[in-house]
């Protein structure tokens, strides 16, 4: 067993060190990486806001639940966990080194900012979608069934009613706390509504949402919850594991060892955060599923890509 917070100890001091790392080769560089742009304020007024509402408010609010049976649930050897655990983590940086370096594909689709700065086209979409699904949802699926998982047994053992008010309430405080704080959602065109609404959400349930679903969720957090005896190293170290997720996602620049630093260094100090928010709803209802729709594809992204994607797609309107 891991001792109590020792994961959550080290993934800490990992996360103050990158935050050091990046203010200071933050001060003395002429620029910053594109998905680093405004680096503070998104860290007070999104990312610390995660960690406060998704991670410590959700575990003391369910903090009198009785624990789950993971290794019944998910089918997990308990001798094997913690070496799966470790083929996980190389699983993924292996897999994000090469998608990364010889695709240019990241976990995330390139946002609006990014997709306004460049090009991007149905192409685009097509590619990442496929590449990500093929990588992170059907391989690791397939091994997860020949391990013994049934996934029909799986999905009708999950507790929904129980879990229904996390589900509602994370999804409102995800859904509108982008479109409060400026992103312009009411104000598109019901063609956009009606082709950028479905196609945001097919989309990115194959390309990300489902990637980090089966991965971390299925795979990674059943298992750290056999090894670890407390619950915040569990999530603490989730958080680290989706940080490796999203090393090349838009707006990173390994163009120089500055830009790197930066780039690595602020994704640590970010993802980490929002990771850890992700995992919080896997950890306290056992459903993998309820992070997707409030903290992933059915929430925040909707704002945010509905436009994009209708223009992608607007030549199939």
């Amino acid at each position: 067993m891991v001792k109590p917070l020792n994961g959550a100890r080290l993934v800490g001091l990992a996360w103050f060190v990158s935050a050091c790392v990046f203010f200071a080769t933050q001060v003395s560089s002429p620029t910053v990486p594109h998905i680093a742009i405004d680096a503070l304020s998104s860290l007070f007024l999104a990312y610390f806001p995660v960690l406060a509402l998704c991670v410590f408010l959700l575990l003391f609010l369910t903090r009198n639940r009785d624990a789950f049976d993971w290794e019944s649930l998910y089918r997990v050897d308990r001798d094997r966990a913690g070496q799966e655990v470790v083929l996980a983590f190389a699983y993924l940086l292996l897999t994000q080194w090469i998608l990364g370096l010889y695709f240019e594909v990241g976990l995330h689709f390139p946002g609006p900012h990014v997709y306004e700065a460049g090009r991007f086209d149905l192409q685009n979409v097509l590619l990442w979608t496929l590449v990500n699904s093929v990588v992170y949802v059907v391989i690791p699926l397939v091994w997860l069934c020949r391990s013994g998982l049934d996934l029909s047994e799986f999905v009708r053992a999950l507790q929904w009613r129980r879990n229904i008010w996390i589900l509602f309430a994370f999804w409102a405080l995800d859904f509108f706390g982008p479109i409060i704080g400026g992103v312009d959602f009411f104000s598109l065109t019901t063609e956009q509504y009606v082709v950028g609404v479905p196609l945001s959400i097919l989309v990115n349930t194959f390309g990300a949402g489902l990637p980090v679903v089966i991965l971390m969720h299925v795979v990674l957090i059943p298992r750290l919850m056999l090894i670890c005896d407390s619950k915040l190293s569990v999530i603490a170290m989730a958080g680290l594991f989706y940080a490796v997720f999203s090393l090349f996602d838009p707006g990173v620049d390994y163009s120089s060892l500055n830009m790197t630093i930066l780039s690595v260094s602020y994704i640590v100090m970010t993802q980490v955060l929002v990771g850890m928010g992700k995992a919080t709803f896997t950890v306290v209802t056992a459903n993998p599923f309820i992070h997707f729709a409030t903290l992933h594809v059915l929430s925040a992204r909707v704002p945010f890509d509905t436009a994009m994607y209708a223009e992608i797609f607007k030549a199939f309107n």
